[in-house]
């Protein structure tokens, strides 16, 4: 077999194989599967869902001011001192002087109305108006939900690669740390036989364990980094979490990214501000309403009972029925040039806000160029890092070769490992790239659902 077919087929074998020992046997969490887990638990999208839930009752709330308002009500009235009233003297008494004024008092100590109002919206442009807008922001808060979710399966992804470029990394110091302890127990053989000399034993000993050091050192990282994507998909970080084995050398997907439509409609930033210049076209609308008159009609049936004393609840007690319908109208005439200036303070919103959407498509437009312009780049250099780690696999091979015939001095096999180790690192790193480029790719263009696909 080819060593252009073996690299990658070897590194999926022991890259898996070391996933899978840390586990309980399962294979771990995919990054589909991250994304899910993230989807239902991040904080984030839970406030986004609790403020379209929000937006909805709200709009129920409009819809509700339009229909029919029927209220109950009651009123017992106890007078201590019955109201005085002044009268023309003479009117009521003759005997009173007609020049005079006579007081007396008008009515009786108690009384006692119940009745329903009954109140109807007739003609109001604000509130056709606030229909409209209810229904648009409930469809603004819907975007920015998909624009939250978005955001979050950008930093799972991320994060999700950075875990596991670290354990590549991991992958990549157990290989050749594996490589020296064999080099080491050769040359200890020799040295013991007298034919090495003790300061090559010490060299392979010193690169040992600076080796063993970095293992550490990484083993510190990938917990962290691991607890950190642990957060962003809004689980305890006290969870085990296993990611299964990943396919890094399917470059199928990533190629199929270069050709994909470049249309940035689909971009839910862009969306979320046409959105709110939508909101504020219509709060234009509403206070241009203001100047439309309105109409309402009310109803009111009541009963009224009136006594002395308090003896209304007497089967004998008379109760008076009394009841109105109507029509209100009410018609704006001057307001101070209020609503004028309102006005002219929401068109400045708006004309500030078509300058935001302007600078958006040319941010969303370069970003989208940048991220092509990365991503080509990245599939380029990787090819050439992954013939870099071909040759450096086979200059470690044949320079140990030649040390074990005595051909070739330690100095070149330290060389040569160190060689390959930075080649092997830099081919992780650089598959790394590709894999972050194509979600910078896919983000730019609005589909970063597709990452995982």
């Amino acid at each position: 077999m080819k060593k252009q077919n073996w690299i990658p087929l070897l590194l999926m074998l022991l890259f898996g194989g070391m996933v899978r020992a840390q586990g309980t046997g399962v294979d771990g969490f995919t990054l589909k599967e991250c994304i899910e887990l993230g989807l239902k638990n991040n904080a984030e999208i839970k406030k986004s869902i609790l403020e379209e839930q929000e937006a909805e009752y709200l709009r129920k709330e409009i819809i509700g001011s339009g229909l029919p308002q029927l209220e109950a009500y009651g009123n017992y009235n106890n007078f201590i001192d019955v109201y005085p009233q002044a009268i023309p003297g003479g009117i009521l008494d003759p005997n009173s002087d007609p020049n005079g004024v006579d007081v007396i008092a008008f009515g009786v100590p108690q009384s006692l109305k119940g009745g329903f109002k009954l109140n109807q919206l007739v003609f109001s442009q604000s509130y056709l108006i606030g229909l409209k807008a209810a229904k648009t922001s409930e469809e603004f808060y819907q975007l920015v939900t998909n624009m939250t979710s978005e955001d979050i399966i950008y930093d799972i992804a991320l994060n999700y690669y950075g875990v596991i470029a670290t354990e590549l990394q991991m992958l990549n110091l157990e290989a050749n740390h594996d490589k020296l302890v064999k080099l080491e127990g050769i040359i200890k053989s020799q040295y013991e036989n007298d034919l090495a000399r003790k300061v090559d034993y010490n060299r392979v000993k010193v690169n040992l364990t600076s080796l063993e050091t970095e293992i550490d050192n990484l083993e510190t990282l990938i917990e962290q980094r691991s607890n950190y994507l642990k957060l962003v998909m809004g689980i305890p970080v006290t969870t085990e979490l296993e990611l299964a084995a990943y396919d890094f050398d399917e470059k199928t997907s990533s190629e199929q990214v270069l050709v994909s439509d470049p249309d940035l409609g689909g971009r839910y930033d862009l969306q979320v501000l046409d959105k709110q210049q939508e909101l504020q076209s219509l709060n234009i609308k509403n206070i241009k309403s203001g100047y439309y008159p309105t109409i309402a009609a009310f109803a009111d049936l009541n009963y009224n009972a009136f006594s002395n004393s308090f003896d209304f609840l007497s089967s004998s007690h008379q109760w008076y029925r009394g009841s109105l319908v109507g029509i209100q109208l009410n018609i704006p005439i001057f307001d101070g040039n209020q609503r004028k200036y309102k006005v002219a303070q929401a068109k400045v919103q708006s004309e500030k806000l078509r300058h935001d959407q302007y600078l958006a498509e040319q941010n969303a437009q370069a970003a989208y160029l940048n991220a092509f312009k990365k991503m080509k780049n990245s599939l380029k250099s990787l090819e050439a890092q992954q013939s870099n780690l071909v040759l450096s696999e086979t200059i470690f091979d044949e320079t140990s070769q030649l040390y074990r015939e005595g051909l070739s001095p330690l100095t070149d096999v330290l060389d040569s490992e160190t060689s390959l180790r930075e080649a092997r690192a830099a081919y992780f790193n650089q598959i790394i790239n590709v894999k972050t480029a194509e979600a910078d790719l896919y983000q730019s263009t609005g589909q970063i659902e597709k990452i995982a696909q």
